[in-house]
């Protein structure tokens, strides 16, 4: 099955951050090029509390909702150098909640 593309405006992201736990967080991974620290956290809640801080320092560049096999990951990438993705069980809800628009 192709997976399903949404964009996510820029300007939404941190607003979706700032309560991303009420879709249901399946998993959650950063990879930030310029640091070993993001490969040291061990939890979700300390990679969430990491991806804010992230998210809050940095300029964001892109973001989407890759649909797929039953789950929804947000994918964000900053500076060149950062990305973020959080993959959500109740994806339908924040496609919803954020009228997110189906990529063409």
């Amino acid at each position: 099955m192709e997976p399903t593309i949404y964009n996510v405006p820029l300007g939404k992201i941190r607003e979706i951050f700032e309560g991303i736990e009420k879709y249901g967080i399946v998993g959650i991974d950063t990879e930030n090029e310029a640091s070993l620290l993001d490969d040291m956290l061990q939890s979700d809640k300390e990679r969430l509390k990491y991806a804010r801080e992230k998210l809050d320092d940095g300029t964001i560049d892109s973001a989407l909702l890759v649909v797929k096999d039953g789950t929804g990951t947000l994918v964000v990438k900053m500076e060149n150098i950062i990305t973020i993705r959080v993959t959500v069980g109740d994806y339908g809800r924040l496609i919803e909640d954020f009228e997110l628009k189906r990529r063409e």
